[in-house]
């Protein structure tokens, strides 16, 4: 006979089993060539939704994880480190801010040796209007589920809402661009590192391409480039062209992490992005959401 223990542990194989087989061989494996046929077909019709504002806080715990350690460590010890000057950070398309202030509530608390500046651009006036009063509703802030220790050093009770910290809020410039069309190197200072996430997959493709390039304009010569959220395809064929090295750390727990923000059936979304798939060719650079400079 068994006990409860051990039945609860044989439940917890069944379930994982399952998953595996629905999930990793059935959709990932026997229905891939259905279904991303299907996605084609949508992004070939559809148009994408340039008003899209979805985002979170604490989005990608792995890619923080990246920042506060290998992307700062390369940061400085390139050639043109940012040395007695602030670690310069551009966020493109920040929508409401919950990017840039994660970045900055991140870094002044577990890398509190790093002095360092955000500029976040939105499209829209009353986005960045949002982020420079850094007020938001609980559904906002505790939707995603934060971490303890996040949620107390990011944001102070303030009559029913949460705002964030001082401290935070003034590591953090907001102003209004347009990614595509606005000339956005002489609207950001020279980055370290560029976040262009979440967007490109809102513009169509001609757009996009030119956002990729016209956001890498703001860069200096040695940089590191945080680009979730964008057609796979493209991701391989803009850092190509762009000579860029993706960044070998934890690439597919951190691509199989943003898909929680998509619904399982994937290829119903022009936004949806298909599971980390061990026969695509090109891995790292199709699957990596972080990049380098040579």
């Amino acid at each position: 006979m068994f006990n409860l223990q051990q039945l609860a542990t044989m439940a917890q194989y069944v379930g994982r089993a399952r998953d595996f087989l629905r999930t990793d061989i059935y959709y990932n494996l026997i229905l891939y060539p259905l279904v991303s046929r299907k996605q084609r077909k949508l992004l070939a019709e559809c148009r994408p939704n340039q008003s899209h504002t979805y985002t979170s806080f604490n989005r990608s715990p792995g890619q923080l994880e990246a920042l506060i350690g290998p992307v700062l460590n390369f940061i400085t010890q390139g050639a043109h480190s940012p040395g007695q000057t602030p670690l310069q950070i551009n966020v493109m398309a920040g929508s409401i801010g919950a990017e840039a202030y994660t970045l900055a509530s991140t870094l002044l608390n577990l890398r509190p040796d790093v002095d360092f500046h955000i500029h976040c651009s939105d499209l829209h006036e009353e986005t960045v209007a949002r982020s420079i009063d850094g007020v938001y509703s609980a559904d906002e802030v505790l939707a995603g589920q934060l971490p303890e220790r996040f949620f107390r050093n990011t944001f102070e009770r303030v009559d029913g809402f949460y705002r964030v910290k001082s401290a935070i809020r003034k590591r953090v410039t907001f102003f209004k661009a347009d990614i595509v069309t606005d000339p956005l190197a002489k609207l950001y200072p020279p980055g370290d590192i560029i976040f262009l996430q979440n967007v490109l997959f809102h513009l169509d493709c001609g757009a996009a391409y030119r956002a990729f390039n016209n956001a890498l304009s703001t860069c200096k010569t040695h940089y590191a480039v945080f680009i979730d959220g964008m057609s796979l395809d493209m991701r391989v064929d803009l850092t190509h062209r762009h000579q860029l090295v993706p960044l070998d750390y934890k690439i597919r727990d951190i691509h199989q992490h943003a898909r929680r923000h998509v619904p399982e059936d994937w290829w119903n979304y022009y936004f949806g992005a298909e599971p980390y798939l061990f026969f695509k060719p090109d891995r790292q650079r199709r699957y990596s959401t972080i990049f380098l400079t040579p």
